[in-house]
């Protein structure tokens, strides 16, 4: 299996809490920072993020932690996206259209 570094340009990891997120996005094959934001955890919030995701470039794979947690708002937030994708889960492109915003942000499934 390829390592996610040979699929896609960029991660967005969220550290999730309570009431903030945190996100960096990460250059995959580098491992260095692109750029950071902490926004509220609210709808606000999350689309805040969304927008942040469709401003880095290339293929990009969302990492969120504690999505049945501290996470589940945003990651109901995207699950839209992801039944409209056309990419695997977890990974969006800039500029494709969904529902909530004008990029095709998804995010990876949460365990079964």
């Amino acid at each position: 299996m390829d390592s996610l570094s040979q699929i896609v340009d960029v991660v967005l990891g969220v550290d999730t809490h309570v009431a903030t997120h945190s996100a960096a996005a990460v250059h995959a094959r580098t491992g260095g920072v692109l750029a950071e934001v902490t926004v509220e955890a609210t709808p606000e919030g999350y689309q805040a993020l969304v927008q942040f995701a469709d401003e880095q470039p290339g293929l990009r794979a969302w990492a969120i932690e504690g999505t049945g947690g501290h996470g589940a708002g945003l990651a109901r937030h995207l699950a839209p996206a992801a039944s409209s994708s056309s990419s695997p889960a977890g990974l969006s492109e800039p500029g494709a259209a969904t529902a909530r915003s004008p990029t095709r942000s998804t995010r990876s499934a949460p365990p079964a």
